[in-house]
């Protein structure tokens, strides 16, 4: 018989409680005690429903590691809950397998825990009301939002996101632990139990060898983030993203801490409990020894009902301390991930003030050197023209280094940048092709060779004295007339620097070449002296040609020194030919741009003094004349 080990320690006098104890644990089975259960319904019931809310957001943390740091972390964080819930739900099985007792005299069952779990419940359900109200807000200003606004506003989105996760599981818990509690005692504790287990198939023992998936399996989707080559954009981002992180961390950290701290006020009635019995085994045990049958069948009938009770509160004490072992285990691994996630925001704000710090240094050297630059050329650069490209060029190369040190400080994947840049710039290049090619040919039109105020052009065949050259177009002061003699019309014609590329001619005046050449042509008879005709015509014309000979030799002079060519210097010449109607004089002279319309006058009337002078030139079939511009 099993029982005959405990008749034979029951007639000892000296039988202690700590051996009596030790006889009870090796027991394999015994009769049932029906008494009172150590823990009431609802205690354990709310206890569940605290346990399956702390799961649901520890699995909410874990779902999605950043890296794969957090992914090494989430793991064994995500086996301790699965273990702390299902020792939950194991040491409520064991409590709803302790016989509850019956009083027909007792109080009502206590009502306010109900009313507190229904106050709870519509106090979580307000907050999912108001995160949701508030992540609806926070989309619309997004979908207007640009720049670092846009940043602040999707890290403040994911922690709203966040916190209304937390609420709704808190809400949908509660919501089940009191239909749970509300409903007819259909089946006792253990259908609760059985009922609030299957919400979390985690908890079942039939799960219980169920692994999370590898870390490796995680650590090929998870990239680490790298602090010391990310952009500013990505710094703030990693900033705000760590930062939420972390406080949902601490949440769960001072959740951990309310659970744990439940489970042991659930202890205490347990290890009350078990006290009892073994100090009533102690009295057993201390029992004089009695030669009566019946009361050794009595004594015998007790040891049992102690051996019983005693298995029933170990089957429900032994899972709750594991449990509390998890949950100190969870704890620490709560903390050591929080504390994982502080360094990596300490490193990633330290890097993004550097970043910062960077940026504004490098764009006071940039803004320094070009004021620099603009000072420099205000002073050493006396040439107008000269002065308003090293402005412009100095604008140019400011403006790119700042956009180019903007978009390195910002931009994170500088490949996708440069993927981006590219497409951009081929969209933009068939877009603005015209505006682009005027951008070229400017720097063309103010080089060496280019125009500039004042210069006289022709263009398209429209001449004209150029007013001033733009980056994108050209002005000029049309003149009008005919010849060289020309007059400002009042009218600005504008060109975009584009045409300089175009088929068409452009026809410019050298610089510092203000001459042109002309040529006075007489047609005679055969019969006239022709020899002294050319000397007059020829002295004439070097009479006049005295008065701006050396300002025409000095711009010679000058367009040779400038272009390294060597020519004759100008003046008047003389050619004799023959025609049908009998002989012809050209008299070629250079003459001053501004004074073609003066000089052609005067060489105009010494031409009809000399033909009326001669009787043969005079008559109706003597000489004619022209004047005409002609090729140098």
């Amino acid at each position: 018989m099993w029982c005959a080990p405990l008749f034979v320690a029951a007639r000892r006098r000296a039988f202690s409680g700590a051996a009596l104890a030790f006889l009870l644990l090796l027991s394999a089975s015994g009769p049932g005690l029906r008494a009172q259960r150590p823990l009431p319904d609802q205690d354990i019931l709310q206890y569940l429903g605290q346990t399956s809310t702390w799961y649901r957001n520890v699995a909410t943390v874990v779902r999605s590691p950043a890296d794969s740091t957090e992914s090494v972390l989430a793991g064994p964080l995500r086996q301790s809950s699965i273990e702390t819930v299902r020792l939950a739900f194991e040491f409520a099985r064991a409590q709803a397998a302790i016989p509850q007792a019956v009083t027909t005299d007792g109080p009502p069952p206590d009502a306010s825990r109900s009313r507190t779990l229904a106050q709870s419940a519509a106090t979580a359900a307000q907050r999912v009301e108001q995160a949701q109200a508030q992540l609806d807000r926070l989309n619309l200003q997004l979908q207007t939002a640009a720049g670092a606004t846009r940043i602040r506003l999707q890290a403040l989105r994911d922690e709203v996101t966040s916190e209304a996760n937390f609420a709704k599981a808190r809400r949908d818990a509660l919501r089940t632990l009191i239909g749970f509690l509300s409903v007819p005692d259909e089946g006792g504790l253990a259908a609760k139990i059985a009922a609030l287990e299957r919400a979390i198939p985690e908890a079942s023992p039939s799960q219980k060898t169920s692994a999370e998936p590898a870390p490796g399996a995680r650590l090929s989707a998870a990239q680490d983030f790298h602090p010391e080559s990310s952009g500013i954009v990505g710094l703030t981002a990693e900033v705000f993203s760590v930062s939420q992180r972390m406080s949902r961390l601490t949440r769960l950290a001072e959740e951990t801490d309310t659970l744990r701290q439940t489970a042991e006020k659930l202890r205490a009635p347990l290890r009350s409990a078990l006290r009892d019995v073994i100090r009533r085994g102690d009295a057993v045990a201390q029992l004089p020894e009695s030669s009566n049958v019946e009361a050794l069948n009595a004594q015998r009938k007790e040891i049992d009902a102690l051996l019983a009770r005693f298995k029933q509160l170990s089957a429900s004490s032994v899972p709750l301390s594991e449990q509390s072992a998890q949950i100190n285990a969870s704890r620490g691994r709560i903390v050591e991930w929080r504390r994982v996630l502080g360094e990596r925001y300490n490193s990633s704000l330290r890097y993004l003030l550097l970043r910062i710090g960077m940026l504004a240094v490098s764009l006071l050297v940039i803004f320094g050197l070009s004021e620099v630059a603009r000072r420099a050329t205000m002073r050493y650069v006396q040439d107008l023209r000269r002065r308003r490209q090293f402005l412009v060029l100095r604008r140019v190369v400011a403006g790119c280094a700042v956009a180019l040190l903007v978009a390195m400080s910002f931009v994170t994947e500088f490949g996708s940048l440069a993927t981006f840049a590219g497409f951009s710039a081929a969209g933009i290049a068939v877009a603005m092709q015209s505006v682009l090619v005027s951008v070229v040919a400017y720097f063309f039109l103010v080089g060496r060779w280019g125009v500039r105020a004042g210069d006289r052009v022709t263009v398209s065949g429209v001449t004209g004295e150029v007013a001033d050259v733009g980056l994108f177009r050209l002005y000029l002061l049309e003149l009008g007339g005919s010849g060289p003699a020309l007059r400002p019309t009042g009218r600005i014609v504008v060109f975009p620097n584009a045409v300089f590329f175009q088929p068409s001619a452009m026809f410019k005046q050298l610089p510092g070449f203000d001459y042109v050449w002309r040529a006075v042509t007489i047609k005679f008879p055969a019969r006239v002296d022709y020899g002294q005709l050319e000397r007059q015509l020829l002295s004439a014309v070097e009479a006049i040609w005295a008065e701006y000979r050396e300002i025409v030799e000095r711009q010679h002079g000058n367009v040779q020194s400038s272009l390294l060519l060597h020519s004759e210097s100008p003046r008047p010449e003389s050619r004799l030919r023959f025609i049908d109607a009998g002989m012809e004089i050209t008299i070629r002279y250079p003459v001053e741009i501004r004074r073609v319309a003066e000089i052609d006058d005067r060489i105009t009337r010494e031409v009809v003094r000399l033909v009326e002078a001669d009787p043969a030139l005079a008559d109706k079939d003597g000489a004619t004349f022209k004047i005409e511009s002609v090729a140098g």
